[in-house]
């Protein structure tokens, strides 16, 4: 049978032991935290990159190639043009007014 010298020494050595344990414990959590951020981080910039990409294919997608002397240039962007409502201007309830253009 143990003495109770050697039984507190053991109980010592085990409460030792979960210490140790809970460091290395604390130290892993810390770690898994700083992982889960720069996760976060990178799929954050990949959605991003995915958007661009995104962008750009349907760019090229629009893009119209440009024949000049029987042979097909490089790929040149659509313009995109923003217009206003059509105007009929025999049922405009307003006249127009014309200003001259001055001289110089």
């Amino acid at each position: 049978m143990c003495t109770l010298r050697e039984l507190q020494t053991a109980l010592a050595d085990k409460i030792e032991e979960v210490r140790q344990r809970d460091l290395l414990i604390d130290e892993l959590e810390a770690e898994l935290d700083e992982k889960d951020a720069l996760i976060t981080s990178l799929q954050n910039q990949l959605e991003k990159y995915r958007t661009a990409m995104k962008t750009s294919i349907t760019a090229s997608v629009h893009a119209v190639p440009e024949i000049s002397n029987g042979h097909a240039a490089p790929l040149k962007q659509k313009r995109v043009a923003i217009s206003g409502e059509s105007v009929n201007v025999k049922s405009m309830r307003h006249t127009l007014i014309r200003h001259p253009k001055c001289k110089m």
